[in-house]
């Protein structure tokens, strides 16, 4: 069911009101059906500032606007409910196998409560443009999977989990800086986006929602965190954060448990669009980029702890001596002076198997994500031709990358059945690049 009212006063101000309910079948249980139902509030109103008050001459147009809403969601993936047999595959055709996923038959749906304010500025003659909102909002009844316990006979867990702030902020800036008399025009734009969150409520104090392939690697939420923090063992620091080895072999010692090594989630992405057009031409290039975030790589992991990469070179001869420190008997910290002599203990102990942190990295980019030049043929070329229009273009997308991260890309992004997994790359491939030729004509 859906609803709208729409209503102004003297074209300045403007108020929208709109309500709907929504029902979803897999939140339902063969027993009851109470809780597969949400509804959808919203209220928004605007008020056009250049319209009822004098505005500097620089500004052409001035709006502000306000607006509250609550959403909800029931997934799209059934049988989270109620137990339920799963297909055993094509090894077993037409077989049933026991479910791996413990169903929540007390299944709730996510809902969000929301408000956002902002203001649209157009200045200079429509040559610059400012689009600024920012944002408040409390999520409930998130639908996650928990991991859970092998020996319950289970994998995972649906869950309800608890209640998460969000607040954010997202700022668009676009501008015609060169429009001449001979044809030339460049328009622009940037667009910033930032977000941060905080887990207030949990059920239980820390939630493992993914695990990592090695190193105690896991993404849990926790009271006071964030959506998306990191975990795993890492190296063992002193006070004022640097690498501990053994005083004995030289190699790096690593903690016992886990530790916080970052959030998978960038603290603000970037776009950044340019077009250009003079006389048939138009040339078009966008870049983006994002900042903050880390992430665990399997593949760094791997081919470090076989010594396929060039870090791994030093030390093969002659051993090495790890940048860092050695705890003595009385509890002081000194210079390491130890020289490892088995190398290969040595690198395990920086990115093998139980070291997550030694193969997490920072997943900040710059990309150039896309680049178009187009020429339009002009009406005399057109009449000879028959044609009303016609435009040959070359392109490219995803051109390069300038990051950090020691792989192939670090926007991947790893299936796990019908998920994508945030946090863990595993065995990445080479992301595509693409280039080609394009040609419209019409008759």
């Amino acid at each position: 069911m859906f609803g709208v009212i729409t209503t102004s006063y003297k074209e300045v101000l403007y108020f929208d009101l709109t309500a709907r309910q929504d029902w979803a079948s897999v939140l339902a249980t063969p027993n009851r059906t109470e809780n597969s139902g949400f509804f959808y509030p919203s209220a928004n109103v605007s008020l056009i500032l250049s319209d009822v008050m004098k505005m500097p001459k620089q500004i052409d147009y001035a709006k502000v606007r306000f607006s509250a809403s609550g959403v909800g969601s029931g997934q799209s993936k059934p049988y989270l409910t109620a137990y339920n047999y799963t297909s055993a595959g094509s090894l077993f055709s037409g077989g049933l196998s026991n479910p791996s996923l413990l169903a929540n038959p007390d299944l709730r749906p996510l809902r969000t409560i929301s408000f956002e304010a902002g203001t649209d500025l157009k200045m200079f003659k429509g040559r610059l443009g400012l689009n600024l909102s920012v944002y408040a909002g409390t999520t409930k009844d998130q639908i996650l999977e928990r991991i859970l316990d092998r020996s319950t006979g289970y994998t995972r867990m649906v869950i309800n989990a608890g209640k998460v702030q969000n607040k954010g902020i997202e700022i668009t800036l676009s501008g015609t800086p060169v429009k001449s008399k001979d044809g030339l025009t460049w328009n622009t734009h940037v667009v910033f986006f930032s977000n941060r969150n905080r887990i207030a409520e949990l059920a239980d104090s820390s939630v493992v929602l993914r695990l990592g392939p090695v190193g105690g690697g896991q993404i849990v939420a926790q009271v006071g965190g964030s959506m998306g923090d990191l975990y795993g063992r890492g190296y063992v620091r002193s006070p004022d954060g640097q690498v501990v080895y053994d005083g004995n072999t030289g190699v790096a010692l690593i903690t016992e448990e886990v530790k916080y090594l970052g959030n998978v989630l960038p603290k603000f992405k970037v776009g950044f669009g340019n077009d250009f057009k003079y006389k048939r031409f138009r040339l078009h290039l966008l870049f983006d980029a994002q900042y903050g975030a880390v992430a665990h790589s399997l593949m760094h992991y791997k081919l470090a702890e076989q010594g396929k990469l060039t870090k791994t070179l030093p030390g093969r001869y002659n051993g090495i001596i790890g940048n860092g420190v050695v705890l003595t008997g009385d509890g002081k910290y000194i210079p390491n002076t130890v020289i490892a002599t088995d190398i290969d203990q040595y690198y395990r102990s920086h990115f093998g198997i139980d070291n997550a942190e030694g193969s997490v990295f920072r997943t900040d980019f710059i990309k150039f994500r896309e680049a178009r030049l187009d020429y339009s043929l002009g009406p005399n070329a057109l009449k000879k031709l028959g044609l009303q229009r016609a435009t040959i273009g070359v392109y490219g997308r995803d051109l390069f990358i300038w990051s950090d991260w020691p792989m192939f890309d670090p926007e991947f992004g790893t299936l796990s059945g019908n998920d994508i997994v945030q946090g863990f790359e595993i065995g990445q491939f080479p992301s595509t690049r693409t280039m080609g030729v394009n040609i419209v004509v019409g008759f």
